[in-house]
C-alpha cells in the first residue's frame, strides 16, 4: 500500500502491510494522469524519528492501524460495511505530553507521545522532537495554510486526533463520507470523486434528488434544484448529492 511522508505531503512508499518491508514509489510508477496527492491510491502517511519509520493506514480490510519501526502494529478501528466505526480496542487514546529529564527538567522542544488502553495500561511510547514540526507549521505562509492545522505537520498529533475522532464516531453510529484513492462511498455505492457533485447550507440546489450530509451520511433529505440547500440541527453543513429518489 502506498503512504505518504506526512509533514511533506511527498516522499511516497509501498508498505507490505503482511511484512513490514517498504520501498520508495519512483515517479514514473505513478498514473500519469494524478494531479495531486488525492489523486493516488494512498491508504496512510508515515513519518521518520531519528532515522526510524512510524506509519498509520488503513489495511485493505479496513481496518486503521498504527505500526512502528521494530513491528508492532495496533489496530485503532474497524469500518464495517455499512460505513460505520467500532472500535478496536475500547479507550484506545493517545496522549502528548512535554518530555523530561530523568531530574524532572523539561526536554525543550520535545514530546513523550503514548498509546494508552482504556484500562490505564501503556502499549507504546516513544520520544520525538516536536519542536520542529511546530516550526514548520508556524513559518508555513502559503495559501495552504489557510486551511491547515498542526497535524498537517505533526505524525503524531494526527495520530492523537485521528483516535479521538474515530472513538467519536464509533459512540455516535456516525457514516462519514469515504474517500479511498479516486472514489467515495456514497450509501453504499461507489462513486469516483471527479463525479461527486457538494453544495453547502445555504446555497442553491444545483441537482434535485436525495442530498447526504459528508459528516453523518445517514442523514439525507430531497431537495429539489434552484431550493436553498438546508442546514441539520440547526447547523451549516455540507452536502454531496447521492441519487434521484
Amino acid at each position: 500500500m502506498w503512504l505518504y511522508k506526512h509533514h511533506t505531503a511527498s516522499d511516497i512508499i509501498d508498505l507490505n502491510h503482511e511484512t513490514g518491508q517498504w520501498r520508495p514509489v519512483a515517479d514514473e510508477e505513478k498514473p500519469k494522469s494524478a494531479r495531486v496527492l488525492a489523486d493516488l491510491p494512498i491508504r496512510g502517511s508515515y513519518e521518520e524519528v531519528n532515522g526510524k519509520p512510524y506509519f498509520k493506514y488503513w489495511t485493505d480490510d479496513n481496518r486503521h492501524v498504527f505500526r512502528t519501526f521494530d513491528g508492532k502494529v495496533f489496530e485503532i478501528c474497524r469500518k464495517l460495511p455499512d460505513g460505520s466505526t467500532i472500535e478496536a480496542t475500547p479507550g484506545l487514546h493517545c496522549v502528548i505530553e512535554p518530555a523530561k529529564y530523568a531530574d524532572g527538567r523539561l526536554r525543550e522542544g520535545m514530546s513523550d507521545v503514548s498509546l494508552v488502553a482504556g484500562d490505564g495500561t501503556v502499549l507504546y511510547t516513544l520520544t520525538y522532537d516536536s519542536g520542529y514540526f511546530l516550526r514548520l507549521y508556524a513559518s508555513d505562509f502559503t495559501a495552504a495554510a489557510m486551511v491547515q492545522d498542526l497535524s498537517d505537520w505533526d505524525f503524531f498529533v494526527a495520530l492523537k486526533g485521528g483516535i479521538e475522532i474515530f472513538a467519536e464516531r464509533a459512540a455516535s453510529g456516525k457514516i462519514p463520507l469515504a474517500i479511498t484513492g479516486t472514489t467515495a462511498m456514497v450509501e453504499g455505492h461507489e462513486v469516483p470523486c471527479d463525479d461527486l457533485l457538494y453544495c453547502d447550507t445555504g446555497e442553491v440546489c444545483p441537482r434535485s434528488g436525495v442530498w447526504v450530509c459528508i459528516e453523518d451520511m445517514r442523514q439525507g433529505q430531497m431537495v429539489r434544484k434552484n431550493e436553498k440547500m438546508p442546514s441539520l440541527d440547526g447547523n451549516d453543513v455540507t452536502w454531496v448529492w447521492s441519487r434521484e429518489r
